[in-house]
């Protein structure tokens, strides 16, 4: 559930189909005109189209003395929007006002601001004290204990919600479990700096968050919300439950896509062409939602569902706050950490990260908001306080979903900011190519000249379980011929046939089956002496119209360097997920199991 930064990046593209599409009018709701030009509904449609992306909604919200607000919309009233695009769904129903997207980690404001409603109303815990954003977690949760006794002793709400606990975002370790099963495993998983020290994304922290809100308040996180704000504001489909979304019939399904070619893209992106060429893009599946659950187990990190229709009301809510408090809205859009120490593009400024929101400056502007992305959906949302404006992107497409949001919104603030011509830059160009470097290819690994062979580990014979007390428990299983291998279960076999092509191999290959929320499989291909390189794997089923599985979609996430002894393995290469700001580990030879950022023990 990502903010990205934050978000694991997938390597897959998305799927366009060979002849040209036009674009469509866009479903609209709201006052006439629009608050966004003819020229830019175009625009987002064709970037929608071009890039395989299937759904795509849009919530604006701009106040009665907005300057984005031209002379049709002059009046006292709030000027509310909504714009949808392209299908909802595997039945091709088309993206309306009530269509339901994930919000993703857009949903970690809602939780702090919960815990700043019970803070504001001065709630007081068994102990006989104050609830305050210095409350130490352990004087709430007996559950709570880190392997550094400083941080586990020390670490606050305000720690939490600012992600500063010296902990990586672990993010692996998340499938399926209880917030309660969660936060008890955090004890068995490692921090990559000191307590304060570093910014580093982590769901771990507001699933704590949410469990703190249950104990303090006798209501789940979910409860408390629909109470506090869903109902007060008035966000009348607003939900955490995805099952109850889908009976519904509002709720969209998710789409991803199987491995593209990245050569080609770059090639496109540098052309600027219209179309882009097939072999850049994957095969497209509907993987209906990222949870077959109803997906409350993950409510604290990310997981409300909203429609365009409740996130301008939303929109508007944290512009101009008269449900909640203004104290808190402006607490949690305090910046109480640096994400970023420079500027990353172009007429940005510096990142930094209050409670559930980021702020930083564009073309002189403050800008407020987050992003969000679970496995087939994708969400941003921005707010330009000064000028009383702000809207909301949601997608139903993984790969290149985040991408297309992050084009569309700097598009969305270049026209309402009246950005001039010779100032405008090319962002499809500039981010395309960004993140294209920043994926690299990196299942093209380079082989050793003379690979070794270790002396002491038989690495023909790896196979066994593997454990780890917070990540779980998986069977390494030797492939024999990848290029040759047929079936498997849950299509394991075809994941290792879809990413041998493109690695070196030097010696063995290995395959788990995880099931986690962002990794299903995971892949060892031998390196050199003990070393391995490691690839996550996310495949789910693929659903057609007739919502019956027809095939798989496999999609590389990562990949890193896995060091095997014959104890267990270790896994390096920012498996643990530090971010930029702090960096992957070092590996040791003589200390693997100390010296590894996750070590599974072999039994």
């Amino acid at each position: 559930m990502t903010l990205f930064l934050g978000a694991l990046i997938s390597f897959a593209a998305l799927l366009l189909a060979c002849a040209p599409q036009q674009t469509q009018q866009p479903f609209k709701s709201g006052r006439s005109p629009s608050l966004l030009s003819p020229r830019l509904h175009q625009r987002i449609d064709k970037l929608r189209i071009k890039w395989g992306v299937k759904g795509l909604t849009i919530a604006l919200a701009a106040s009665p003395n907005s300057t984005v607000r031209s002379a049709e919309h002059l009046s006292d009233d709030w000027t509310l929007e909504t714009l949808g695009f392209g299908q909802a769904d595997k039945y091709d129903n088309e993206v309306d006002g009530d269509t339901l997207f994930a919000i993703a980690s857009n949903s970690k404001v809602f939780n702090a601001l919960s815990l700043g409603l019970l803070i504001h109303n001065n709630t007081i815990l068994s102990s006989g004290a104050k609830l305050e954003w210095t409350t130490k977690v352990k004087d709430i949760l007996h559950e709570w204990k880190l392997q550094d006794r400083y941080a586990s002793d020390h670490v606050d709400l305000l720690d939490l919600g600012t992600m500063r606990s010296g902990m990586p975002r672990h993010d692996y370790a998340h499938g399926g479990i209880s917030p309660v099963d969660l936060i008890a495993g955090m004890r068995h998983l490692k921090a990559s700096t000191e307590m304060r020290r570093d910014f580093q994304y982590n769901n771990h922290h507001y699933i704590t968050m949410g469990l703190i809100i249950e104990r303090v308040s006798g209501l789940t996180l979910p409860e408390y919300v629909q109470q506090h704000i869903f109902d007060p504001v008035g966000l009348k489909s607003a939900t955490y439950n995805s099952t109850h979304a889908a009976v519904s019939g509002h709720r969209s399904d998710g789409f991803m896509n199987t491995l593209p070619n990245l050569e080609f893209c770059k090639k496109d992106i540098l052309a600027g062409a219209d179309q882009l060429d097939s072999r850049c893009l994957g095969v497209q599946g509907c993987l209906d939602w990222w949870t077959e659950t109803d997906g409350l187990f993950e409510a604290g990190a990310g997981g409300i569902l909203l429609s365009a229709i409740d996130m301008k009301k939303w929109v508007q809510e944290l512009l101009n706050p008269t449900v909640l408090p203004p104290s808190i809205v402006k607490e949690v859009t305090t910046a109480h950490t640096v994400t970023d120490g420079k500027p990353t593009l172009p007429h940005y400024g510096i990142n930094g990260y209050g409670i559930g929101q980021v702020m930083y400056s564009y073309r002189g502007f403050k800008i407020e908001g987050h992003t969000g992305s679970v496995p087939g959906q994708m969400s941003t949302m921005t707010r330009v306080p000064e000028l009383g404006f702000g809207f909301m992107l949601a997608v139903n497409q993984d790969n290149f979903g985040s991408f297309v949001n992050n084009i569309i919104q700097n598009e969305i603030l270049d026209e309402i900011l009246e950005v001039k011509e010779w100032d405008l830059v090319d962002w499809e160009k500039m981010l395309g190519l960004r993140l294209l470097e920043q994926l690299g290819d990196a299942t093209k690994v380079e082989k050793p000249r003379h690979p070794k062979v270790p002396k002491h580990l038989d690495i023909a014979k790896l196979n066994g379980h593997y454990h780890h007390k917070a990540y779980g428990a998986w069977d390494l299983v030797k492939v024999e011929n990848p290029a040759s291998t047929e079936g498997g279960k849950d299509g394991s076999a075809r994941i290792v046939e879809t990413v041998y092509p493109k690695i070196n191999i030097t010696g063995p290959i290995y395959l788990a089956e995880v099931d986690k929320i962002f990794v299903s499989h995971l892949v060892f291909f031998h390196f050199d002496d003990n070393l391995f390189n490691w690839t996550t794997v996310l495949q789910k089923n693929s659903y057609n119209s007739e919502n019956e599985v027809s095939g798989k979609i496999t999609n590389v996430q990562q990949t890193g360097t896995a060091v095997f002894t014959e104890r267990g393995v270790g896994m390096y290469g920012d498996y643990w997920g530090s971010g930029a700001a702090v960096g992957p580990a070092v590996i040791d030879q003589h200390d693997v199991k100390g010296s590894s950022e996750v070590w599974y023990e072999r039994t």
